[in-house]
């Protein structure tokens, strides 16, 4: 017991599913979000489709984000730090960068690195803890980057962009500011409901409700968890010489999240478009399913991340 595998979606309770938030757990976690690895979305008037793209709730989810699903979704950072092939001096940007776990990663590699994210909390985590180093971090739309074009030698980002509205803008903006010959890391979570409590979420939505909740309104979520379609948009994009990767972690949390974090999973993709009272039965369900499955008071959640690597 104690250990959920990331599978397609199954509506058995052992089994939860993914092939892969994020996404931070959203995508990875959107704390996942998932990330699952950063927050991200826009500064400028764009149309928000749901709460996880708005600065507000990133805003608002910087401690629990920390606490929760950061120490999972750095573990993907550090891959992508690996992937990126750092040499000492090297010009870095991280995209989406949340509190910050992929540009110290980097910085302690040699990098210098900007770091940038659309909310203010997060960057103000993240300068708290950059301080003495070289890293500047910027509040900044990712998807329309306020910077020259060939500006770095290294672009990463790690379960940010899946998450903006205009998705395929931060694709292009990344390869924009990426100099000729350069390297770019972008990380997605393989299943477009992303990590985490989330995986639980979905299985769970279909236990009471049946069928898959697939993507609900998250695009690049959809879009970029399968590999060929992470690999031609990055094409399109503006890189060449696309190899995706996979890389695979233990996400470990307290099932008492169910419970402590009820506001934060209230505003997932997964169920943000229910009526209030069936997204409390899908977490009170979620709750339930964790708690078959734990093992002191933990729930293990194998997932798996794709890592598409390019040039310039």
């Amino acid at each position: 017991m104690g250990q959920m595998r990331c599978c397609n979606i199954s509506l058995t309770p052992m089994c939860v599913g993914v092939s892969g938030a994020d996404d931070t757990f959203a995508a990875a976690a959107a704390s996942t979000l998932l990330r699952a690895g950063g927050a991200s979305s826009c500064i400028r008037s764009r149309r928000m489709t749901l709460a996880i793209q708005s600065r507000d709730y990133w805003d608002g989810a910087v401690q629990s984000y920390v606490a929760s699903a950061e120490p999972f979704t750095a573990l993907f950072c550090a891959d992508a730090v690996a992937l990126a092939q750092i040499e000492s001096d090297m010009h870095l940007i991280d995209v989406a960068t949340g509190p910050g776990a992929l540009a110290l990663a980097a910085e302690a590699k040699g990098a210098e690195v900007t770091a940038i994210d659309f909310s203010a909390a997060m960057i103000d985590q993240l300068r708290s803890r950059a301080q003495g180093r070289r890293i500047d971090a910027i509040q900044m739309d990712g998807q329309a980057l306020d910077l020259p074009d060939g500006s770095f030698d290294r672009a990463c980002s790690v379960f940010g962009i899946p998450l903006f509205p205009d998705w395929r803008a931060g694709l292009a903006e990344m390869a924009r500011v990426l100099r000729p010959g350069g390297r770019a890391v972008v990380a997605t979570a393989s299943t477009p409901v992303g990590f985490g409590p989330y995986m639980v979420l979905a299985q769970a939505r279909a236990a009471l409700f049946g069928g898959s909740p697939a993507t609900l309104g998250v695009e690049g979520m959809a879009a970029l968890a399968d590999e060929d379609r992470l690999v031609a948009e990055m094409s399109d994009a503006g890189f060449e010489t696309v190899e995706v990767h996979q890389r695979n972690h233990n996400f470990a949390f307290d099932i008492a999240i169910f419970q402590t974090a009820r506001e934060m999973l209230d505003a997932s993709p997964v169920i943000a478009d229910l009526a209030e009272p069936d997204r409390a039965r899908v977490i009170d369900e979620a709750a339930h399913m964790a708690a078959e499955s734990q093992k002191d008071g933990k729930l293990n959640l194998d997932c798996v991340a794709h890592f598409a690597t390019a040039k310039r």
